[in-house]
Order: structure tokens, then C-alpha cells, then sequence
């Protein structure tokens, strides 16, 4: 009775009327090219726009290789940003616009724009009994509409955000998107990840009800697919679940044509070059700065001390190698820390220690870390650009994303994981890398040739289905 009410509501041409102007909302001047006919895909947790050069490098690999294996694809990025603005991803041989659709979560931000009108809106659609008014809804909203003419709509969830490992209202507002894709219908491909861990029984429900409707999930690590089995609880999963290694093997390595390092490396230096990438989360002591991560160690005393022992028992210079970049005071940024680390040397060192000063994109910095003969990393994807290039790599890593990316190319023995060793048996095994250092690189560059050619694979049956 109720629903038959609401469609006699409808049809009356008053209440359309007062309807429409409820939903109405200006269409983006891009509208024709949402509408536009050909194969679509939206992409959601990463993009060009974001000072995490993890995130990019993730973003940029899955535009290079979609637009490797389907050209004529059109992309987009539905993410939480202030511009609609299209972003261009610089590839080795060309540059590719795509589309973004952006959401907002700001209470300032217009009604139309926001996540969680986006996320009603949805919610409203999926249970309109009428099919034409579902239409009328999906259309008048951007995002909705745009979503719903894709071919799928792949979730990569910034390569570790599948996870309340950051808090679960983050977590929530970050699964809201993908929620979004199913109330559409939308063929939603998990897109290589890790998932887990999930501590909290809210985050397993959700991310339970959003595997199980998941069209593929591809797992960049063996543990995230035993985490998806404990998850569900069913042997059900293993038609959908891939391994696939991490996309970023796939980034390009571009070097600048100026590379803006202080103090200079001299061009004839035959000494090694150790390059070192701090996180300036870890640093910071996690966003609670508190030892959010539950290190074994003081993160930030353990870096000053292993630039001095670097220095110390060898001739090698160090170079700092900042990965994500924010305001200064940003706890998230990493030149603070590499500042730190810089303001602290004795002078007799400092002219053996050097910094990347000016903000690189990603492939641009993996073409710097390729200047490296050895490098220490604490952000995950500054540990793939060096060992997708055969760099011997060691991280220091504090959540199980490193241990599963680093196994997917056989380098599990070079993870520091310092939430269970202490400070002295990781400086042990830093140095100890460091002397074994041309076994570790030729080893993993054989590896990394068998992990592209995985991905692309993987990749291929992404689209095909």
C-alpha cells in the first residue's frame, strides 16, 4: 500500500515536479563525456591529486596497464576531492587525462557533492520499486551517473586501506564508495591489496558483506588471502580470489632532467649510495603520536642511530629519499623527518649525507632511486620502486603489508618488522643486507621480471570477464 501511494505521489505532475527539483542538481560540463559510448572504468582509492607518492604510483600502474591492454578504455577516478578537474597521468611514452569525478565530505561542501547525500542517494535508488524514477535518480547526480555507465568499478583502497589498521572511522567513510558501487549493481573488481587485519566486529561485517558481493578480489599478498578465507568462512571465495603482485612493479622509472639534491653528489663518486626513505608517520609516532603501530623500538632514535652507524663502518654516502610530502608540522610528511635526521649529523658527516629537496612525482623519484646501490624504506612503495628496479631493499615496516608484498618476489628475509624485533637485532640485520647486498639484488630482479608478467595476466582476465 505504501508503495503504491508513493507512485500515485509520482505520477502526479505537482509532486514530479516538487521530486525533480528535489534531486535536480547542475550536471558537470563534462556530463557528455560520462555519457559517452565505449568501455568505461572507474577506478576509487588512488589518484594523481594526493601528496602520497604510494598512492599515485598505484594509481598511475593501473592506468598504464589497463591502457596497455585495452586502449580505446575511457578512465576515471571517482575519489574525495575539491576539484572535478581532470587529472593527467604521465606515462614513459605518453600522457593520459582522465576523467574525476569527485566526491566531498566537508559541511561546507554542496549537498549534491557530498558522500553521504551520494550514499542516501544510493541507499534511496536501490529500494525505489519504479524503475524510471531509479533512472531519474542515478541521473541527477554526477557521481551516481557516472558510476553506474562503467564497465566496472575497480577499488584498490590507496594498496592498505582495507583495513581499520587506521582507524575505523576512516575505514567506514573509505568503504562508503564501494558500498555505493554495489547499491548500483556494479561489477566491483578488488583490485591488488592487501586486506586486513580487521580488529574491530564493524569492520569485519562491512568488509565481510563487501567481499561476498565482490565480483573478483585480487590479493597482493598470501596472507590477505587466508584473511579473506577467515573472513568468510567458506571455501566459496577461491573462484574470485587472484594472487597478484603489487601494480606498482609496473610504474615507470623516469629520471628528471634536474634532480635537485643538497648537498650534490659529486658525478664521479665511486662510493656506494644508500638511499634512505624515512616515514614521517613513524616518525611522528602514528597519527595518535603515541607509538600507534606498537614498534618495538623508538622509530625515530632508531633511524638517527643507523645513519651514524652507515656512516661510521662504511664509505657509503646516504641519500634521503622523501615519498610522501605535506605542509611543514604535517605528521604524515617525510621531508620533516629527513630535515630532523639532517639537523642532527655531526659536521664531520655532513657532507656525506644528501636530500632529495624538491617534490617529485612518483615515477620521477623511482628514477632517482635508481641512482642507488642499496636502499632502507619505510613507505611501502618506496621499497617497490627500488626493488622493481633490482635494488637490494630492506624495510622497515610497520604493519604486515611489507612482509606479504616483499614474499610476492621472494625478499621476505630483507623485512624489519618492527613491531617484533627490537632495536638491536634490526640495526643487526640492516647492516648485515647491507654486506650481502649483490646476492639480495640479483635474486630479486629475476623475481620482479616473473611478478610483471603475473600482473599482467591477472589483468587480462580483469577485463575479459
Amino acid at each position: 500500500m505504501l508503495i503504491g501511494l508513493r507512485l500515485k505521489y509520482y505520477y502526479n505532475p505537482k509532486t514530479r515536479k516538487l521530486i525533480n527539483k528535489l534531486f535536480w542538481v547542475k550536471q558537470m560540463q563534462r556530463k557528455e563525456i560520462i555519457d559517452r559510448n565505449g568501455y568505461r572504468v572507474c577506478l576509487m582509492g588512488a589518484s594523481m591529486g594526493t601528496g602520497n607518492r604510494g598512492v599515485s604510483a598505484l594509481a598511475a600502474s593501473v592506468v598504464k596497464i589497463i591502457k596497455c591492454l585495452k586502449p580505446e578504455a575511457e578512465l576515471s577516478f571517482f575519489i574525495g576531492n575539491r576539484s572535478s578537474r581532470p587529472q593527467e597521468v604521465h606515462l614513459l611514452k605518453n600522457i593520459v587525462q582522465v576523467e574525476v569525478v569527485n566526491y566531498r565530505l566537508s559541511p561546507k561542501a554542496r549537498l549534491h557533492e557530498h558522500l553521504f547525500w551520494i550514499f542516501l542517494m544510493a541507499c534511496l535508488q536501490r529500494f525505489v520499486p519504479s524503475k524510471p524514477m531509479r533512472e531519474k535518480i542515478i541521473q541527477t547526480n554526477t557521481f551516481l551517473h557516472g558510476m553506474h555507465q562503467s564497465d566496472f568499478v575497480g577499488d584498490i583502497n590507496g594498496g592498505d586501506s582495507f583495513s581499520d589498521i587506521y582507524g575505523i572511522r576512516r575505514f567506514i567513510i573509505g568503504t562508503m564508495p564501494t558500498l555505493i558501487a554495489l547499491l548500483l549493481n556494479k561489477k566491483l573488481i578488488l583490485l591488488p591489496q592487501t586486506h586486513g587485519p580487521f580488529n574491530s566486529n564493524i569492520a569485519k561485517r562491512i568488509a565481510k558483506f563487501i567481499v561476498d558481493r565482490a565480483a573478483m578480489i585480487c590479493s597482493r599478498d598470501k596472507d590477505s588471502i587466508k584473511e579473506i578465507q577467515r573472513l568468510t568462512g567458506n571455501q566459496a571465495f577461491k573462484d574470485k580470489v587472484v594472487f597478484c603482485p603489487d601494480v606498482a612493479f609496473m610504474l615507470d622509472s623516469i629520471k628528471p632532467d634536474s634532480v635537485d639534491i643538497q648537498p650534490s653528489i659529486d658525478a664521479g663518486e665511486s662510493a656506494p649510495i644508500i638511499g634512505l626513505n624515512l616515514n614521517g608517520l613513524m616518525y611522528s609516532g602514528g597519527y595518535t603520536q603515541d607509538n600507534m603501530f606498537g614498534l618495538k623500538f623508538n622509530y625515530s632514535a632508531f633511524i638517527h642511530k643507523l645513519v651514524l652507524k652507515i656512516l661510521a663502518t662504511t664509505d657509503s654516502h646516504v641519500l634521503l629519499v622523501p615519498h610522501t610530502f605535506g605542509p611543514p608540522g604535517n605528521l604524515n610528511s617525510d621531508p620533516d623527518a629527513c630535515r630532523e635526521v639532517l639537523k642532527a649529523l655531526p659536521d664531520i658527516y655532513k657532507n656525506r649525507v644528501h636530500m632529495v629537496m624538491r617534490e617529485y612525482d612518483q615515477s620521477e623519484l623511482k628514477g632517482i632511486i635508481n641512482t642507488c646501490n642499496f636502499f632502507i624504506g619505510s613507505r611501502m612503495h618506496a621499497c617497490i620502486a627500488a626493488l622493481s628496479q633490482g635494488i637490494p631493499t630492506v624495510a622497515i615496516a610497520y604493519s604486515k603489508k611489507f612482509i606479504g608484498v616483499f614474499d610476492s618476489i621472494g625478499s621476505g628475509d630483507t623485512v624489519i618488522d618492527a613491531r617484533t624485533l627490537d632495536e638491536k637485532s634490526a640495526m643487526s640485520k640492516v647492516m648485515q643486507c647491507y654486506e650481502k647486498r649483490s646476492d639480495i639484488g640479483i635474486d630479486a630482479e629475476v623475481k620482479v621480471a616473473a611478478a610483471k608478467n603475473r600482473i599482467k595476466a591477472v589483468f587480462k582476465e580483469i577485463i575479459s570477464k
